[in-house]
């Protein structure tokens, strides 16, 4: 195992001059691709009871962002921007430059080579990778993919180490974008960085399009179902329905469909979900298995952790022109419980 030496510099050249800026920062030419703008989100759909029993958010989430979200309030969408960055090293999941690091790949830092592969010399690229994307499936899914439509036909697109995830190369056939090129160790002379994470009008336009490309992968689906449970089961971190056997024996009967995405294809679970109006899963990454193949207009109705709230796939929704529905949870021993009679009653406001 050999020296990294890009991470060595890195760490030296910290010691002595302190803490690095902002990668983006350094940035030789800036500019916008996609303008901020504003839009009215409406509110989350949801029985008042259920705010009463939240006791804890996501980690990543915050109160005043989650108040925002299912309140609905005008809302302001930042720009895309595009960032010229001369003379960057990557190596692993890292972007060095002078005393700047950012990570936008999947792995840890380390003095340490983890892998043999060449040094690369690259003129011009595009990154397309994220930090977030490469370490989350849900991510991934909503914002990694809608960015890497944003280089240009003529223009070299690169990506970095993600953590591997079994749906990715169905998804990407399915939604008719092959995989860049990974690098993992290379000297760019000019890289361009992204800042992409907001819901304006150029990421609306990208998941219409992809939306439109699953349909055109997918060919004519007859599928007349009032909706689908979206199973969790043990994938990511551990959220268990303790009376989920009894969930879907009443959405079963009302003719949802029972999709479990672990024992499925991404073409098989796409089929299924595809044009259903309403899906209902447990909060959680592997809702992205809906954004692609729900129908227009339709409603995500997310079973919420009482101690793990998070609305995330609402500014999704919002930007989609769907609906956003929860209902919160009981605590229990190993995960939590939902009340059948409001997930019923919650059925119902829709």
């Amino acid at each position: 195992m050999a020296l990294n030496t890009a991470a060595l510099k890195w760490s030296v050249t910290r010691l002595i001059s302190g803490p690095g800026p902002n990668i983006r920062s350094l940035a030789s030419d800036s500019w916008e691709i996609c303008p901020s703008d504003v839009t009215n989100i409406p509110p989350a759909i949801y029985l008042a009871s259920s705010l009463e029993r939240i006791t804890a958010l996501s980690p990543w989430r915050n109160w005043e962002t989650e108040h925002h979200a299912i309140e609905g309030r005008p809302t302001e969408h930042a720009a895309t921007r595009a960032y010229l960055v001369k003379d960057v090293t990557i190596s692993g999941s890292f972007l060095f430059r002078g005393t700047a690091r950012a990570q936008e790949g999947f792995g840890s830092f380390s003095i340490l080579q983890t892998n043999d592969n060449p040094h690369e010399r690259i003129k011009e690229a595009c990154l397309t990778s994220c930090w977030s994307g490469s370490h989350y499936f849900g991510v991934f899914m909503r914002a990694s993919l809608p960015q890497e439509m944003l280089p240009q036909p003529s223009e070299t697109a690169i990506s970095m180490m993600t953590k591997p995830y079994d749906h990715e190369a169905g998804y990407r056939q399915l939604l008719q974008l092959p995989l860049p090129k990974c690098v993992t160790s290379a000297h760019v002379k000019r890289l361009i960085l992204y800042t992409d994470y907001a819901h304006n009008a150029s990421k609306s336009a990208r998941f219409s399009e992809l939306r439109r490309r699953m349909r055109a992968s997918l060919g004519p689906v007859s599928n007349n179902r009032p909706g689908a449970y979206l199973k969790r089961g043990n994938t990511g971190e551990r959220r268990i329905v303790v009376n989920e056997k009894a969930l879907e024996e009443v959405l079963s009967a009302k003719g949802f469909d029972i999709v479990e995405p672990a024992k499925l294809s991404p073409y098989e679970i796409s089929q299924r979900l595809l044009d259903v109006p309403v899906i209902v899963s447990v909060e959680g990454s592997h809702l992205a298995h809906g954004i692609y193949s729900i129908a227009a207009g339709g409603t995500f109705l997310v079973l919420q952790p009482p101690n793990r709230f998070a609305m995330a796939f609402k500014e999704f929704t919002d930007r989609a022109g769907m609906q956003f529905a929860f209902t919160v949870g009981h605590p229990a021993a190993n995960g939590f419980s939902v009340d059948i009679d409001d997930l019923e009653r919650t059925l119902d406001l829709l």
